[in-house]
């Protein structure tokens, strides 16, 4: 991982999935852990390199690639780890993330590997929304929902760490549909992170460099979702099943899915736009023939 110094005693860890360190007096949290043990050591010798104490992790939420380390650093440093309430359980239980990506069934082996089965990590304390004081280390935990249900961002030392709350544009381009659990949830953190600029020196976004100003990545995030959402909301006029939706939505804005991790994903996000759109009484479900039927408007 690539060591950024960001602002006095606040560290930005590149990497696949992005870290972070957030000092004072020498004590320093880790905000996210990357992907697993041996990301989990290369951070460690960063925090032993800056001759810091490492006092804590807090996890912005539990997806494998932003927690799947934190076993390995609690296990050897004896380091409480902090999470969101609901993200606290997948990060003590990880099965769960393969599972409710395979709706509740136990998962295919294509929805085994790391990138969504991390290690388990007990947690030792839950994050909730405000100013708090974590190991001595001065915090805020800011409500992120939409990507994972209960994710944070956390900010220190006047950084943010936006998490996967905003990804950059050229993630957001290579992913095409990106993964969201409630569409709702997911516009209305946009529209709170797009006024932030000038809150904080710096963003660091899960993925990617950071940036001094993140209000026009979450105007074209925004955009993008909103783009996803209105396919879906069109594709009903062609089809009224979930798997003619995706089809519909990932050709019209150029996806090409090649592997059955990719479909889960990309799954996730049309049935949450189907959710949203429902909850607008845009878009109606009924069952009809053994089959759930989708169809614009009320039933």
């Amino acid at each position: 991982m690539e060591l950024a110094p960001l602002a006095p005693s606040v560290y930005a860890l590149r990497g696949g999935s992005n870290a972070g360190l957030i000092a004072q007096d020498g004590r320093a949290v880790l905000v996210d852990t990357g992907l697993d043990k041996d990301t989990a050591k290369k951070i460690l010798r960063h925090v032993d390199s800056l001759k810091l104490k490492l006092a804590a992790v807090v996890i912005t939420h539990a997806h494998a690639d932003h927690f799947g380390g934190a076993a390995t650093i609690r296990g050897r440093l004896g380091v409480p780890v902090y999470a969101p309430a609901l993200e606290a359980a997948i990060v003590a239980n990880p099965l769960l993330e393969p599972l409710y990506l395979y709706s509740g069934a136990s998962p295919i082996a294509e929805l085994r590997g790391k990138f969504l089965l991390a290690e388990a990590c007990p947690v030792d304390g839950l994050l909730a929304p405000g100013k708090t004081v974590v190991e001595g280390v001065p915090l805020e935990i800011i409500p992120a929902a939409g990507h994972a249900p209960n994710q944070v961002m956390i900010a220190g030392g006047g950084v943010c760490f936006v998490a996967d709350a905003v990804f950059a544009p050229e993630i957001a381009a290579k992913h095409v549909i990106p993964f969201y659990a409630d569409v709702t949830e997911a516009l209305a953190t946009l529209e709170r992170v797009a006024a932030m600029d000038g809150a904080y020196a710096a963003f660091v976004p899960g993925h990617g460099a950071a940036v001094a100003q993140i209000g026009p990545w979450a105007r074209e995030n925004r955009d993008r979702l909103l783009a996803i959402r209105d396919a879906v909301l069109d594709g009903l006029q062609t089809t009224d099943d979930l798997a003619g939706l995706l089809c519909y939505a990932g050709d019209r804005l150029g996806l090409a899915i090649g592997n059955p991790v990719t479909y889960c994903l990309v799954q996730t996000t049309i049935l949450a736009c189907l959710s949203a759109l429902q909850r607008t009484g845009q878009a109606s479900v009924r069952v009809a023939g053994n089959r759930l039927i989708w169809q614009r408007g009320l039933v």
